[in-house]
């Protein structure tokens, strides 16, 4: 299962880059407009690829109308070797993904939140779907069971169509990764609660590290290893 971090946060990209965490970056209208370096959007998602490497890029179109979607997605297609087009899931979309296929480009459905907009996904040949998963299950305050369907529905199906599961909790996390999707996008509040805090872990390092320090000091393993080193 691969993870993405759901931001356009340069500061942010490069440390989860550097920690060898992310296998690529989600973003949608609202995130480049927040992390925008200027008024251009498109210096944003230059520098996003700059950052991400050989990881993939994913970009929302942002017209409504399918003959702009595909003119949209074959430019932003252009700003770097593994950029996948999201496109919302409804009519418009219907119309577009498959040229965008045609097109040879890497296409993503995206606010894929039920089963009939799933198998539409799959129908017109979207390379991965995108149910906002957390936020229904938030939103709804009830179990939805929506991920695990998708996942039965695909496999009964032969969709080749991925699932790359927005989740917000660790439950979701749990779900996608049991359910076998392929990718879980995290915003970086979520994706560092989640996956690297947990309070009675840090309890337990800070004790060991009082204890530590209470007899050792500061000194850490290599004090040790230099002193005895012969002259």
């Amino acid at each position: 299962m691969q993870i993405f971090a759901n931001t356009a946060d340069l500061t942010a990209l490069a440390r989860y880059r550097a920690l060898g965490l992310i296998s690529g970056v989600t973003t949608n209208p609202a995130i480049c407009a927040a992390h925008a370096v200027s008024d251009d959007p498109v210096q944003t998602v230059r520098r996003i690829v700059q950052v991400m490497g050989d990881g993939q890029v994913f970009v929302q179109v942002i017209a409504r109308d399918a003959a702009l979607q595909l003119e949209e997605a074959r430019f932003l297609s252009t700003l770097g070797p593994h950029m996948v087009i999201k496109v919302l899931m409804d009519e418009v979309g219907l119309q577009s993904i498959p040229r965008m296929v045609s097109a040879g480009l890497q296409v993503a459905a995206t606010a894929v939140n039920s089963i009939g907009r799933a198998i539409l996904a799959g129908q017109c040949g979207a390379h991965y779907a995108i149910p906002y998963y957390g936020w229904l299950e938030d939103s709804l305050e009830t179990p939805t069971g929506l991920v695990q369907d998708m996942a039965d529905i695909y496999r009964a199906q032969g969709y080749a169509t991925r699932l790359h599961v927005l989740c917000r909790r660790v439950d979701d996390l749990r779900v996608a990764a049991r359910a076998g999707v392929w990718g879980v996008l995290l915003d970086p509040a979520e994706l560092d609660r989640l996956l690297f805090h947990h309070a009675q872990t840090e309890v337990a390092v800070n004790r060991q590290a009082l204890a530590w320090a209470q007899r050792f000091g500061e000194r850490d393993w290599l004090h040790w290893r230099d002193a005895e080193r012969p002259l």
